[in-house]
């Protein structure tokens, strides 16, 4: 039997391979990828059977290119997957922990772990991935350095960990969706998500949401992004709790596209919260 090929942005390593580890095990073949664009093309045009896209983190908030470049996939979510993101600080062996004047890695990994870098006394420098830090710090002469990454990192690479569990705050997790190029029904506890556009006039966005609040359906987020297609309109991301396969979500979602100049259903999925 054929494995399954996911794809995702980063290097090996990276945290969005770890949810891949999480959600499928290690059966799946993983390929790396420079961006969400690519990934996602490479499911549009069946080359890989799926791909890990992040969309939000519970400390930074919404994944801004994610949420751009869903605008323009005509893929499907598929599964929801939440990861809590343990940053390790790691170095190459034989290296301690009070060698290390430099830390890299991406600046929101970086912001995440700021008290214990100051802590340290460690000097913070930007790096274009997390897993892509650790990649070349094994790879490269870097004296005094040591790299924020995910511990699949550390395996990957061959570096020791120097401390576990280095972010500042428990609490740090990203949702991620597991893409698609078909939808696949739902059922039990699930999530809906969509993308609309209002008219221009008060309250067009109001009428809109009423369709969900009507139908006592949950709404558990709700984000705008410019719509580039219309000067000063706006996109919004919409999830909420319910599937396609319930009447009253059904009714919502063809009542919401009636009042919508541009309507797009991302799909119903298992809620990760379930």
């Amino acid at each position: 039997m054929k494995k399954k090929t996911i794809a995702f942005q980063g290097e090996h390593g990276a945290y969005s391979e770890q949810a891949i580890r999480k959600s499928l095990g290690d059966s799946p073949v993983t390929l790396p990828c420079r961006s969400f664009r690519e990934m996602l093309k490479l499911v549009s045009e069946r080359k890989v059977d799926y791909a890990m896209l992040p969309v939000e983190n519970s400390l930074a908030g919404t994944v801004i290119p994610a949420y751009d470049a869903l605008i323009e996939s005509e893929l499907f979510v598929h599964t929801e997957v939440m990861l809590r993101i343990e940053h390790c600080l790691m170095a190459p062996k034989g290296r301690a922990l009070e060698d290390i004047r430099f830390v890299i890695s991406h600046h929101q990994a970086l912001a995440q772990c700021s008290e214990h870098i100051e802590e340290e006394g460690i000097e913070a420098k930007e790096y274009y991935d997390t897993a892509g830090a650790a990649k070349d710090l094994a790879a490269s002469e870097m004296p005094f350095t040591a790299a924020i990454a995910s511990e699949l990192a550390a395996k990957t690479y061959g570096l020791n960990i120097l401390r576990r569990n280095f972010e500042d705050l428990d609490t740090n997790t990203t949702r991620f969706f597991l893409m698609g190029s078909e939808s696949v029904p739902c059922v039990g506890k699930c999530k809906t998500s969509i993308i609309f556009t209002t008219e221009h006039r008060p309250g067009a966005l109001f009428s809109v949401l009423r369709e969900l609040s009507d139908r006592n359906l949950n709404l558990t987020k709700i984000e705008s992004r410019p719509f580039k297609r219309e000067m000063w309109h706006y996109l919004f991301f919409v999830d909420f709790e319910g599937t396609l396969a319930d009447r009253q979500v059904k009714e919502g979602i063809k009542a919401i596209s009636d009042r919508c100049s541009y309507f797009k259903f991302l799909g119903s999925y298992r809620s990760a919260n379930y």
